[in-house]
Order: C-alpha cells, then structure tokens, then sequence
C-alpha cells in the first residue's frame, strides 16, 4: 500500500487471504479434498467466514472430473449460499496466465458491482456440488470480498481472496 501510493498508483483491491497446496496424486485428476482444504485455508488467512464472500470465480475447466471435484470442494465450504461463475467459458484456458487473469477480471467485476455467468452452463452436471451459479445473464452483487481459485495440473491448488478497496 506504501509503495502504490508513493509512486502515485491506483490501489484497486487488496490481497488479504492466500492458500496453496498440492496433493501429487495425478497428473490430471484432481482432488476435492486438497481444493477443500486449500479454500478453506485460504478464508483463515484473510480472517474470514464463507458468509462473508460475495462472489467466486471458479477454475471451471468444463471438464468432468475437475468441474464436478472442484464444486463438491466450494459446496462443502460455502453451501448454495455464494454466487459462482467461471471465466473460462469466454477465453478458454489460459493455462500459466488463468489465475491472475481470472483474479483481475473478477476485481474489475467487483468494483462494478457486477458478475458474468458461466456462457453456455444451462444446467449443471448433477454430480457437480449444489452452488449459486450464476446463469444466463450478469448479476448485480454489491460485495467487499471476492474468492479466486485454481486447480491446475498434477494437484497444484490455490485460492487468493481479495478485498474492494475503499
């Protein structure tokens, strides 16, 4: 915060909560446990509670396996009760850039008090977790904190949480 202000920088939103993890068990499968625990770890770092998340941006590959591991991990945590769409569904995967990329589109969506769908989910797999997806059309949300995730090949998690600068 120091350093942005000193050379005159915009200050957009804050990094208050980061968690990452790796469960090596497959190169391509992942595991709901390991994401559970990386979110989780991620909302003790920040000091918060699920309630307090107003919007998720999910990994989504649009993949089986990883779609419905990864919405089991966020269901257990945040219940039905977090609006969540995944980016991914407008640019495809970026691979090493979708993390930051994703984070930054979600900050922007915060700041306008307003959140994308997933394109082209009409109905979500039925194994997939119980979520707040957000379909169709853009949703006005109004929120202070937004949870960023990926889940990336050979078990590698991470989840970053950042705050609306005020």
């Amino acid at each position: 915060q120091d350093h942005a202000r000193a050379r005159g920088a915009t200050i957009y939103g804050e990094i208050v909560g980061f968690a990452t993890n790796c469960d090596a068990a497959h190169i391509t499968q992942p595991q709901r446990e390991t994401m559970q625990v990386c979110m989780a770890q991620s909302l003790a770092m920040a000091g918060l509670g699920p309630q307090e998340i107003g919007y998720i941006s999910a990994h989504g590959t649009a993949t089986d396996r990883g779609d419905i591991a990864e919405s089991q991990a966020t269901a257990a945590i945040f219940g039905d009760s977090v609006p969540i769409s995944s980016l991914k569904s407008y640019f495809g995967h970026t691979l090493g850039a979708c993390g930051a990329l994703e984070a930054l589109l979600s900050l922007h969506m915060m700041r306008e008090g307003w959140f994308t769908p997933t394109l082209n989910l009409r109905q979500p797999d039925e194994q997939c977790g119980a979520l707040d997806y957000i379909m169709g059309e853009t949703r006005p949300i109004d929120c202070e904190f937004i949870q960023s995730n990926n889940f990336a090949f050979g078990g590698i998690n991470t989840s970053i949480i950042i705050k609306r600068w005020a």
